[in-house]
């Protein structure tokens, strides 16, 4: 069966609905996501709306807890700014949506168990940029990590790690929506990329009002 690894979407509708449609071609059945609903970027009530209609299952993210609890202090301005602004156009069953995803989650796919966090198994908010086999739950078969925004993956003995990148805000040079693809059969993980409308996205940051600065970035893919 083939899963769909996603994260840090990060309210930017038009590049999931790409990756979901990607995901629909190839005849993905699942899709887990290491959190980052919102933020960011412009379409937060329809990133919600595309997370409850396709039935994806995700954990909370450090931008989503800071939308929920109203916490900006460990953001900085422009990111603050954009939690305050996304408080503001959600509604009551986004942000309950939001409040009720754990921090981390533990699945159970075709005999596969399957860690998801979003910094890393001990720190929701820690930024991991070099996988090592330490950070492996014990008896996990496949740890997805977030948070990064940069595609990675590596084997090990005991298991595997997967950052399948961002959906709606990359940081690895690449402006496309990245995603990962995992094969239960033979628990190949492939990681991916799809184009999207970054312009649109762009225009309709500037529209909101949300600072230049997410916009730039997806252009850049930095």
């Amino acid at each position: 069966m083939l899963v769909g690894l996603i994260s840090d979407v990060h309210s930017n509708a038009v590049a999931l609905q790409e990756v979901l449609s990607e995901f629909e071609r190839l005849g993905v059945r699942v899709i887990l996501s290491a959190g980052d609903v919102v933020g960011y970027n412009p379409y937060p009530e329809k990133t919600v709306d595309l997370f409850i209609r396709n039935r994806i299952v995700s954990i909370q993210g450090n931008h989503d807890r800071a939308v929920v609890i109203g916490d900006t202090s460990k953001l900085n301005d422009a990111a603050a700014e954009a939690v305050t602004w996304t408080q503001s156009v959600l509604s009551e069953r986004s942000l309950n949506y939001l409040a009720g995803l754990a921090s981390s989650l533990q699945v159970r796919i075709d005999d596969l168990s399957i860690y998801i966090a979003h910094g890393s198994p001990a720190d929701p908010d820690e930024y991991v940029y070099e996988l090592s086999e330490d950070l492996l739950p014990s008896g996990c078969d496949l740890l997805v990590l977030g948070h990064t925004h940069i595609q990675c993956a590596a084997e090990f003995v005991s298991g595997s790690i997967v950052n399948p990148g961002s959906v709606g805000q990359p940081r690895d040079g690449d402006p496309r929506a990245a995603f990962a693809l995992l094969d239960t059969d033979t628990q190949a993980v492939e990681l991916d990329s799809i184009e999207y409308n970054v312009d649109r996205v762009e225009e309709d940051i500037s529209l909101a009002g949300l600072p230049e600065i997410f916009g730039l970035r997806l252009v850049s893919g930095r």
